[in-house]
């Protein structure tokens, strides 16, 4: 399924075509933050800690996804904002999902953009489209969060967050 950006007020969600417009992001539970430096060590220690997160929620099968996906949206970050970067991650019981964000202070919101074949980027938010359920970003007072969800199967996800594993 291809993602649909679509520029919305200062505030509402930017969505792809699996999440409505008018959707809020879910609340969540069980999560936890860091704040990364704006260098390019944060990108392998952005996966570090995802891996780390899902291991402590026993959520191993999705570290694989989880990864990848982290790695790119804090690499689009490092490219495309200055200033530190926050990486949140955090279990979601509305939508029964893991949930991660990334949080700069560029305002501009993510285009994706078709990359010719020997583009070396350019497809990171098409990575977010193939493996995530929904993504999109949000504009803030300081710039914007970019955010993806996975979901794991239901009794894995009800363990984590009956268990109250908050952080690694």
């Amino acid at each position: 399924m291809n993602a649909t950006t679509v520029s919305l007020s200062r505030g509402a969600p930017v969505s792809t075509e699996r999440r409505p417009e008018t959707a809020r992001p879910p609340a969540t539970s069980g999560g936890t933050s860091w704040l990364l430096p704006s260098e390019p060590s944060s990108v392998p220690r952005a996966r570090r800690l995802a891996i780390a997160q899902l291991g402590v929620w026993a959520l191993h099968d999705f570290s694989d996804d989880a990864e990848l996906l982290v790695s790119e949206l804090v690499t689009n970050a490092l490219r495309h904002a200055g200033g530190p970067i926050r990486l949140t991650l955090s279990l979601c019981s509305v939508d029964r999902a893991f949930r991660c964000e990334v949080a700069d202070e560029d305002p501009g919101q993510p285009r994706v953009r078709r990359p010719c074949g020997d583009d070396e980027g350019g497809r990171g938010l098409h990575l977010l489209d193939l493996l995530s359920r929904c993504w999109g970003s949000t504009c803030t007072a300081a710039g914007k969060v970019v955010w993806f969800e996975l979901h794991p199967p239901a009794l894995a996800l009800e363990a984590a967050l009956e268990e109250g594993h908050m952080t690694p």
